[in-house]
């Protein structure tokens, strides 16, 4: 017997499907950061951008504190 693809939705039952389910958890869990084309530009597009930014997150994060193990 010849296996489906993963992409091939057909084995699903869409009956009991609820439309926009996680909507609202996946909004809450998204941020958007517009930046205009000549900004962008300078600091080298879009992938510099995001480590930029996840460099800044990092570098303000809260340090959290090692503890000791018991000896």
């Amino acid at each position: 017997m010849a296996r489906k693809s993963e992409t091939d939705l057909s084995r699903y039952d869409w009956t009991r499907a609820t439309r926009g389910k996680y909507v609202e958890k996946a909004r809450r869990s998204l941020e958007v950061i517009v930046i205009d084309k000549k900004s962008a530009k300078a600091l080298g597009g879009p992938e510099a951008i995001r480590r930029i930014l996840q460099t800044l997150a990092e570098s303000i994060e809260p340090r959290r504190k090692k503890r000791r193990a018991a000896a």
